[in-house]
């Protein structure tokens, strides 16, 4: 499934990985988060950033939130020249393994409405909707919808 692709890696970014990252970003995203927010991400304390690589080729990222027993996923992306080769997929393994290993008994995100190949990822990897956020999203306007992954029992 990845396919031309050899010696894909999953790991924290550095601020090495910033500027393709945004540069990405904005071929990602409409209302693409700004480089400053990923330099961000590398100091908090409940940040995973992480970076997704062949050799020294970005093929994706994601940023997520640990706060107590919830993981949030606040920003995932690949990048299109890679997309439809089972990057995402496996991105959403190493989300997956992230929140276990950090006892987490939930996975939330929003995406939105219109990005239908994200909603699929998310519904095959157990994702179900649980919210709209009406207008959430700019440029265009959009709502926002919020999906939930239950992990374990909670407690």
């Amino acid at each position: 499934m990845l396919a031309g692709l050899e010696n894909i890696s999953i790991q924290r970014m550095t601020q090495d990985d910033i500027e393709e990252i945004a540069r990405l970003e904005k071929l990602c995203f409409s209302d693409p988060w700004a480089k400053q927010n990923f330099q961000e991400e590398l100091k908090h304390r409940f940040s995973v950033p992480l970076v997704v690589k062949s050799g020294q080729t970005v093929l994706g990222y994601m940023c997520l939130w640990h706060i107590e027993d919830q993981m949030e996923i606040a920003n995932f992306a690949v990048s299109p020249d890679f997309r439809g080769r089972g990057i995402g997929k496996k991105m959403m393994e190493k989300v997956l393994w992230e929140a276990e290993e950090r006892g987490c008994t939930n996975l939330i995100l929003s995406v939105r409405e219109s990005n239908l190949p994200a909603i699929g990822l998310y519904t095959d990897h157990g994702f179900e909707e649980v919210h709209r956020r009406r207008g959430y999203y700019r440029d265009p306007a959009e709502d926002a919808i919020i999906m939930v992954k239950k992990l374990r029992a909670g407690g």
